[in-house]
């Protein structure tokens, strides 16, 4: 459930006494990974949005942090896991300045469709793939040369050099392309792929 804030409502789920008329989140298509003691999820919507939930010990969940690495950001009252699933904005206003068409042209038929964007699914208008790697993750976008990162990159698992973390999605040199062949992106334990 959704009221576009990124927060769900877990009352509102067949809850006969909820009156509210908050819009229900159609999910496209959901990722999991990390290791077992820092798992996260993630769920791309049937509008483009990506949803992010479980272990931010290292920022895995891209949401932006003013403090940092495994003892740093956390949640309410000292967490370091995000129980519900919120809505990380930063990845499509990143891909958005990066490829100001992207999003244009979907829907039957569309050039930028590639043959997704059909019964209204606009799911891969912003985000093609996600990946998610032991403490990070890889995001892959529909115009498939830019690959975002955020989480642990202590091992060059983000494709950024000199950075153990990075707590907001950036654009990864080593792992984009200056053509659109990527495929897919792919991402475990502390690698990833594309």
């Amino acid at each position: 459930d959704n009221n576009d804030d990124g927060k769900t409502n877990p009352k509102s789920k067949n809850d006969p006494n909820d009156n509210t008329t908050k819009p229900k989140l159609r999910i496209a298509h959901a990722y999991t990974g990390g290791f077992a003691t820092s798992g996260h999820s993630a769920l791309l919507d049937a509008n483009g949005h990506l949803y992010l939930s479980g272990c931010d010990r290292w920022q895995q969940l891209g949401l932006g942090s003013s403090h940092g690495g495994s003892s740093g950001y956390t949640w309410e009252n000292g967490r370091l896991w995000q129980e519900e699933f919120r809505r990380n904005g930063f990845v499509v206003d990143l891909l958005k300045r990066l490829d100001g068409g992207l999003g244009d042209g979907f829907g039957a038929g569309g050039s930028g469709s590639g043959g997704i964007g059909h019964c209204g699914d606009m799911s891969r208008r912003y985000i093609r793939d996600v990946a998610l790697g032991g403490d990070h993750t890889v995001v892959l976008s529909s115009n498939r040369k830019d690959v975002i990162t955020f989480g642990k990159g202590g091992e060059g698992q983000l494709g950024l050099t000199s950075k153990p973390w990075v707590s907001a999605p950036m654009r990864s040199k080593v792992l984009s392309s200056k053509s659109p062949n990527i495929a897919a992106v792919c991402a475990f334990k502390n690698c990833s792929m594309t």
